[in-house]
């Protein structure tokens, strides 16, 4: 078996500046800069946006993590509407790709219906928990927390009432 290491200290090389530019947006979050951090998560998201388009590839783990942070810095900034958008966005790009199965799309997804839920969103939540353990079934615990037990009780008690 041949590795390619030219190949592989190209990842490495990438990894390293990803995770420098998401150092930099947490120092400038620290330093109260926020629009400054946002505008970071955003160019980041843009480059694998432009990467996608170029080569027909996407680095769904690298999106997924660029989006979570921005949706936790957008929640931050109390602008609950940017976050929304944010994982609107995120799935929008992804579902391009007509994916069932994704951890980290999961993951997001997963984030999404938590930040729902916190909204008072339940049943969007709760539609949005249910995709998540479809696409990564390790995710079935989410289901079990109070807050999608009691709505899914809910919707099978208003699934009872129209029958």
């Amino acid at each position: 078996m041949k590795i390619d290491t030219k190949k592989t200290i190209e990842e490495d090389a990438e990894l390293i500046r990803v995770s420098s530019e998401h150092y930099f947006a947490l120092l400038k979050i620290r330093n109260g800069k926020l629009n400054h951090a946002e505008n970071i998560y955003r160019r980041m998201i843009n480059e694998i946006t432009k990467q996608r388009h170029d080569t027909g590839e996407c680095d769904h783990a690298a999106l997924a993590v660029s989006t979570l942070l921005l949706s936790l810095l957008k929640q931050r900034q109390g602008d609950l509407e940017g976050t929304r958008n944010t994982f609107i966005t995120f799935f929008r790009i992804v579902g391009e790709d007509h994916i069932d199965q994704c951890s980290c799309s999961a993951k997001v997804l997963q984030a999404f219906a938590l930040f729902e839920m916190k909204n008072g969103n339940c049943m969007k939540s709760y539609t949005l928990a249910v995709r998540a353990v479809q696409m990564d079934p390790s995710l079935k615990h989410l289901l079990q927390w109070k807050q999608f037990r009691d709505v899914a009780r809910r919707r099978q008690e208003l699934r009872g009432a129209v029958n």
